[in-house]
């Protein structure tokens, strides 16, 4: 069996360093300011500015992962065919709300300018690009993993399934294993 290749992967991990870089600084921001009563002046905005970074960045790799919140009890009753016709309506308005709102942004990046933020030397438009390359990122990773699902309903794999379901499939195959001794 061939194994899937995680196109998100370096996502993941530049999400997964950007969450060790918030808990270090605010670590040493916390010593800092109770340890040698002298605060750091740049630590909160930093912070800020790269939880929201990985905030945007971060939900592509959900859109990849398609584990956004999603409500398929209807769609669940739909041969495999219809499903995944709805399946693709939905990525398709993901993938234009996503492209749409990105490019809606770019007046926004003008109208901040140059001028930088209070504390570090970074542009606010570098603050108002999380957003506008967070919905790139999140359209080209929808974009990924349609054409992923695409081959796994070619190859018959396709299913959609709501997450209460699969719970309930993994305790009825958990149970029954228990029961045959497996």
């Amino acid at each position: 069996m061939k194994k899937k290749i995680d196109l998100a992967a370096p996502l993941r991990h530049l999400v997964g360093i950007a969450f060790f870089i918030v808990i270090a600084v605010t670590c040493i921001q916390v010593i800092c300011r109770y340890v040698f009563n002298n605060s750091l002046v740049w630590s909160e905005e930093l912070v800020r500015f790269i939880v929201v970074w990985m905030c945007l960045v971060g939900s592509s790799v959900s859109n990849y992962d398609d584990d956004h919140m999603v409500i398929n009890i209807i769609v669940e009753r739909f041969n495999r065919p219809v499903q995944f016709v709805m399946y693709t309506v939905r990525q398709l308005m993901i993938l234009v709300f996503c492209v749409v709102c990105s490019y809606e942004s770019l007046p926004l990046l003008k109208a901040a300018g140059g001028a930088s933020s209070g504390a570090l030397p970074i542009s606010n438009s570098v603050w108002r690009l999380a957003g506008t390359v967070g919905l790139l990122v999140m359209a080209v990773m929808t974009l990924l993993r349609w054409v992923d699902d695409l081959g796994r309903f070619r190859r018959g794999e396709f299913c959609l399934k709501d997450a209460d379901t699969e719970i309930a499939e993994e305790v009825e195959d958990a149970a029954g294993d228990a029961a045959s001794g497996r």
